[in-house]
């Protein structure tokens, strides 16, 4: 069995043919997870790393690397790779590509939930990869937020496992409080026990791929809503919880969140595994339906305003089901038993009446007419000018393909049209380096001679040869052409010429000030006030030094300390 928390792999600077660099995670004096570099290929990976209690088992040994070479065979752009595992004395290890990017987990903690547009993204990309393993017979067991990570434009699954709270090589318990908040009912009845029983947990039949789409409607609703579906103190509280608690529906708490989406999600959380989705494929094909169907009206309030409409809700309990979505009662419908005579009213109700059918037409024109009406050129700049100022890449995509594409169509020649036109180069610019920092990450080659371009400026940049790198961006224009595929290239370009220049700017700056302070501590010096001097020589060499802009007006500092005998 493994312990975690093990203060000789914090300790130690290598393990194996890999040199440890630093930890990763949110809490790195409790992690396992630790940046590397292989010492032979000078590659870059994710390690994860396990004490093994007297040096571990054959049959232990004999475990992990089937499974490492199991996950070297899942090759999948949504799930890091595995490179494979091994020993050293009493540890052993698992080597991942390594991803550098923001978690889900943290942008949660950061913005609280994420809009429904970005959550349906998460959806996409992780049930594409569950639908990768699930074909295979695998799972991924443990879709939480911080195991999945932003990668450019796409979400990737981090720590594939085989059978990961099976396997002798873990930092995770079934019983666990934060494992059993995000699985299905059935998954805890088999795997948690209640505290202090001697009562084995109860082994029950159940698909793992349908469980496995359970945590990932756990996973949706937290990105919706902000909150987990089902929480609790104890296991068997949660067990409770899960198997009697129906939590609020996602559209009743976020009422831009669609109603195809809410549905969706509430299916994947359904308590009998046989209500879910039948497949990943399913739900791949649900979300692709939610996706069209969500481009005509986004969410639960537009789908209200404009009418729940008797051709698409025949029956009593959809008409119900959307009132109680709303927080309105249910109607009652009284339906005439058999051979009863009902008594034939003359009367005219007062919604029968002229005034009111005319009154009620007036009223429903006024709201389709609010809700279909297009929006104006400043509600839509306003709403870009707040996804633009997001940090989310999501929400970046979003203002592309929605109200800035709408300002551009709709008013090309207004000041805020060209606007527009301008925010959408600068954000396929910026979407163009995120893809160039990708590949070197990934440390793939770059074939496209936009790319190669770009990272030959980016490598004289970092050899500090800016004149050099200057050159190179300024040829790049030239050299592509109008190619408009090679457009965000060439808008890149501007942008890092421009930023090379501020950045000049601000070092003329800096060296402005600094010598201002030489010329301060030289006239202090003449008046013989070699202590003032001293201080303000020191100060320049205490907050400067290793700064390469004044490198060389920092080492008159200390020529100046050492005329006077003074050590910095």
């Amino acid at each position: 069995m493994l312990e975690t928390g093990d203060d000789t792999i914090l300790s130690r600077s290598r393990i194996g043919s890999l040199a440890l660099e630093n930890p990763l995670g949110p809490n790195p004096e409790a992690t396992s997870v630790y940046r590397a570099v292989h010492v032979v290929q000078r590659k870059t990976v994710a390690v994860k790393l396990f004490r093994i209690d007297f040096g571990g088992t054959p049959q232990a040994r004999e475990f992990l690397t089937q499974e490492w070479e199991r996950l070297k065979q899942i090759q999948h752009p949504a799930i890091a790779n595995c490179f494979g595992g091994g020993f050293d004395g009493g540890q052993a290890y698992l080597a991942y590509e390594f991803i550098d990017g923001e978690t889900l987990a943290e942008q949660l903690e950061r913005a609280g939930r994420l809009s429904w547009e970005s959550t349906l993204e998460v959806a996409q990309t992780l049930t594409d990869a569950l639908e990768y393993l699930h074909d295979q017979g695998l799972v991924h067991g443990a879709l939480v937020p911080e195991k999945v990570i932003v990668a450019g434009f796409s979400y990737v699954l981090l720590d594939m496992r085989l059978n990961r709270y099976a396997s002798p090589f873990r930092h995770s318990n079934a019983s666990d409080k934060a494992v059993l908040c995000r699985q299905a009912p059935e998954w805890i009845r088999s795997h948690a026990r209640p505290v202090n029983s001697d009562t084995q947990p109860i082994q029950t039949l159940c698909s793992p791929q349908l469980t496995e789409l359970y945590s990932l409607g756990v996973l949706l609703y937290q990105c919706v809503t902000g909150r987990l579906p089902v929480q609790g103190d104890t296991p068997q509280q949660i067990l409770e919880n899960a198997e009697q608690t129906v939590p609020l529906s996602p559209a009743s708490i976020d009422m831009q969140c669609p109603v195809w989406l809410d549905k969706l999600i509430m299916q994947l959380l359904s308590k009998d595994p046989h209500q879910r989705p039948a497949s990943a494929s399913a739900v791949k094909l649900a979300l692709a339906e939610v996706r069209k169907r969500a481009l005509s009206k986004a969410g639960v309030a537009e789908h209200v305003s404009s009418g729940f409409s008797p051709l698409q809700m025949t029956s009593q309990n959809e008409k119900d089901q959307a009132r109680q979505l709303l927080g309105r009662p249910p109607v009652k419908v009284d339906e005439p038993k058999p051979k009863e005579k009902r008594k034939i009213e003359f009367a005219i109700a007062w919604h029968d009446q002229p005034w009111a059918i005319i009154g009620g037409a007036i009223l429903t024109l006024a709201v389709i007419a609010y809700v279909a009406w297009p929006a104006s050129e400043e509600s839509l700049r306003a709403r870009a000018e707040r996804l633009i100022a997001s940090d989310s890449i999501y929400d970046h995509a979003t203002a592309k393909t929605r109200p800035l594409r709408q300002l551009v169509n709709r008013f090309p020649e207004t000041e805020n049209g060209r606007w527009a036109k301008q925010q959408i180069a600068i954000l396929d610019a910026q979407q163009f380096l995120r893809q160039i920092a990708k590949k070197v990450r990934r440390e793939l080659e770059l074939d496209e001679p936009d790319d190669q371009l770009h990272r030959k400026a980016q490598l004289l940049v970092e050899d500090g040869k800016i004149n050099e790198a200057r050159d190179v961006y300024r040829s790049i224009k030239p050299l592509l052409g109008n190619d408009p595929e090679y457009q965000p290239a060439i808008d890149a370009a501007e942008i890092q010429l421009a930023e090379l220049d501020a950045a000049t700017e601000e070092e003329t700056e800096l060296r402005g000030l600094f010598q201002e302070r030489l010329d301060e501590a030289n006239q202090m010096l003449s008046k013989g006030k070699e202590e003032h001097a001293a201080l303000i020589w020191e100060g320049l060499v205490e907050f400067y030094e290793g700064e390469p802009e004044v490198a060389d007006l920092v080492a008159i500092a200390k020529e100046r300390l050492a005329m006077i005998n003074v050590k910095p």
